[in-house]
């Protein structure tokens, strides 16, 4: 900012700007004609690089959408999760619904049919 203090006051001379197939002259201080066209090349360059960057910025909604997706589905089967009752600790007595009677011998508890019973 200071040096365009600088540079506007030792730039007050009046000059003229031919447009030239327009037929347009404008006469201005020779300062208001370099900052504003430094001004004007910014604006522009803000503007390209703002629609260059328009797929980075769709692709970033997009995924924060699928990110709110994935949260709220996380939070659902957390509430799930904790709805379902705890596992029995290894080694503790299942109790089963079962109606097949069993029989003890030195591999486990075994059904009638004598296949090896599992606790589930």
């Amino acid at each position: 900012m200071v040096v365009a203090v600088i540079f506007a006051i030792a730039n007050r001379e009046s000059v003229t700007l031919d447009l030239w197939p327009l037929e347009i002259s404008i006469q201005a201080p020779l300062f208001i004609l370099v900052l504003g066209s430094v001004a004007a090349g910014l604006f522009a360059g803000g503007v390209a690089v703002w629609f260059s960057a328009g797929h980075t910025r769709r692709q970033a909604r997009a995924a924060r959408r699928q990110v709110a997706e994935l949260e709220r589905e996380l939070a659902n089967l957390r509430h799930a999760y904790d709805k379902v009752p705890p596992a029995p600790a290894p080694g503790t007595a299942v109790a089963h619904a079962s109606s097949v009677p069993t029989t003890s011998s030195p591999h486990g508890p075994t059904t009638a049919g004598g296949g090896q019973r599992m606790a589930v």
